[in-house]
């Protein structure tokens, strides 16, 4: 069992110590199978100093190529692999979920407790077109990583 405690310690060390490339590392495994949210490390890394704007650009496009691989791993060992990776019990409730609301369903829960690499997952397993899965992926992603940025981008340009 892995301890989750050492492993975000792992992730954070690895943005401390490499930077815009632990930030890429760090996006890269979300969509595949890690367990904490990229923004953790997307505020660490500009707490750390990093530039807003690499980091958006890196953590986005990151994101975006392990959703790919994701997508071919869930479409080639499907269900049987999620088994192992996540309970059953997400797995169904993600299903229901983006068979009810579609690629609409995949930005959504982006804002949602609902684990995005479940929902790269299912998305792939059950072959939700690839164009559109992209599209939804990347505009999750933008915005979300948007989201955190933007406090850090506007604290100089606000005072009380």
């Amino acid at each position: 069992m892995i301890n989750f405690e050492i492993f975000k310690e792992f992730l954070l060390n690895l943005i401390k110590e490499y930077g815009y490339f632990g930030i890429f590392l760090v996006g890269f495994s979300e969509p595949i199978f890690q367990p904490f949210p990229t923004e953790i490390f997307i505020a660490a890394g500009l707490l750390a100093g990093l530039d807003w704007k690499l980091v958006w650009i890196i953590s986005t496009v990151a994101c975006n190529l392990g959703a790919v691989v994701t997508y071919y791993l869930a479409m080639k060992y499907g269900k049987k692999l999620m088994l192992k990776l996540f309970e059953k019990e997400k797995i169904d409730k993600g299903t229901v979920y983006l068979k009810k609301w579609g690629i609409l369903g995949v930005i959504i829960a982006s804002f949602t407790p609902i684990p995005f690499e479940v929902i790269c997952w299912i998305c792939g397993s059950f072959r939700m077109p690839f164009k559109k899965y992209m599209v939804a992926v990347f505009l999750s992603r933008l915005i979300r990583h948007g989201m955190v940025i933007l406090p850090f981008v506007l604290k100089d340009h606000i005072h009380f």
